[in-house]
């Protein structure tokens, strides 16, 4: 008896050890390429020149030399996940040009940012053009409601923590007005975007980019181990379990979102919630877990780019202090008026500022990124096979190909103001 109760336990604790080791594996959006077993074993090669690492792992300096030697063909250069295709400057209009069923900005990204493990670009098709398509004509309803939501957040947040700003902001567009102003709610926003491992350290996190850590990470780690390693990496398993506490408290406000909708004089707030709703009435639009999804995702993209401009559009400010009055200045003479998206078009200056901080400050060195999902024929007739991952060097677009005067000088107030 005795040695059936240890083989017993013994099987109830293999058996929860693999069940927690398989939610590891996040699948991938309903659209995406399904990989073989034998793709781990045999990666698309280009047939275009190598450039290889020297002496360092300075990746800016290999793009320079690539992009130096090759400045009017592709050339590849080593990383994970084998080989990244550069493509020339001038061959960019063919890339963004190619449907998404030959070249996908999402399944590349999927592949480079290991979306199997970290769920990075992992919603679906249809949410993304969902917003795409209902959002713009929406803009003056969500600029009143982000600029009331922005000056509470501003006077409650601007000395701890900038990042929340960015957060409660988003989440007002995204989550609805109710949960965007729940600590709880605001918390786990940042908490399932990887930005913060626990809540202790919530206050101190000052960069957003923490929250890619673990893709670094796993880049460098055998493909064997790999998946042993994103199962007790503590970010990820982080990341896994506050999906759950997103799901729980956002359960009762679908459920009294759908409950309101019943009552003819019910007035649809303008947030991510309502739109899911509205625009699946009886499917997925009810689905807890349809919403879960697209909360998390949605509120990655937006508070990771937000933020990082947000820290580079001070920074450069500060840089730039010649700038602060006459930006001010625009402003004065704009006056109090409604924030929407007619007078926002007014603020030129402004708008070239913001232009001119991201032209200055790049997300990433490789941009436009792309994954071959079909034979892809280049201008000069190399074709790169299916699962190639591509992309251009972004420090030679902006600076050694640039349609403006003095490139590598910052000027706020270069762009639309001719």
């Amino acid at each position: 008896m005795f040695a059936g109760l240890t083989l017993f336990f013994a099987l109830a604790f293999v058996h929860a050890i693999v069940r927690d080791f398989l939610k590891t594996f996040l699948d991938p959006p309903s659209h995406m390429r399904r990989k073989k077993g034998w793709s781990l074993f045999r990666r698309p090669a280009a047939q275009v020149p190598l450039v290889a690492l020297e002496g360092s792992n300075d990746y800016r300096m290999l793009l320079a030399r690539g992009s130096q030697m090759y400045p009017n063909q592709a050339y590849k250069i080593f990383h994970f996940p084998g080989e990244l295709v550069i493509i020339p400057h001038q061959w960019i209009d063919e890339i963004k040009n190619a449907p998404s069923s030959t070249l996908s900005f999402q399944q590349g990204s999927w592949d480079l940012l290991l979306g199997t493990y970290t769920g990075i670009s992992g919603h679906e098709t249809a949410v993304a053009s969902l917003i795409r398509s209902h959002m713009g004509h929406l803009l003056n309803e969500l600029c009143t409601v982000v600029d009331s939501e922005g000056k509470a957040a501003i006077e409650q947040h601007i000395g701890p923590c900038k990042v929340q700003i960015v957060t409660t902001m988003t989440q007002r567009v995204f989550a609805g007005e109710s949960l965007c102003r729940d600590p709880k709610w605001v918390t786990i926003a940042l908490l399932t975007q990887g930005i913060a491992t626990d809540f202790k350290k919530l206050e101190a996190v000052v960069n957003c980019a923490a929250g890619f850590r673990s893709v670094a990470k796993l880049w460098q780690t055998n493909w064997f181990l790999r998946s042993f390693v994103a199962w007790r990496d503590k970010s990820l398993k982080g990341l896994r379990n506050h999906r759950k506490i997103v799901k729980r408290l956002l359960l009762p406000v679908l459920d009294e979102r759908l409950k309101s909708m019943e009552n003819p004089l019910f007035k649809p707030p303008t947030d991510l919630i309502q739109l899911l709703i509205d625009t699946n009435p009886q499917g997925i639009g009810r689905s807890i877990g349809h919403h879960t999804d697209a909360q998390i995702n949605t509120g990655r993209a937006a508070l990771f780019t937000t933020s990082i401009s947000t820290f580079h559009l001070v920074y450069d400010l500060a840089a730039h202090p010649e700038c602060i009055e006459p930006l001010r200045q625009e402003l004065a003479e704009l006056g109090d008026v409604a924030y929407s998206e007619y007078n926002v078009s007014k603020l030129v200056k402004l708008d070239s500022f913001i232009r001119e901080c991201q032209r200055w400050s790049s997300l990433t060195m490789i941009g436009t990124i792309r994954s071959v999902m079909q034979p892809f024929m280049l201008p000069d007739g190399t074709v790169l096979p299916v699962g190639t991952i591509l992309g251009v060097n972004a420090h030679d677009s902006t600076f050694n190909n640039s349609p403006f005067e003095n490139p590598h000088v910052f000027d706020g107030f270069r762009s639309g103001l001719s």
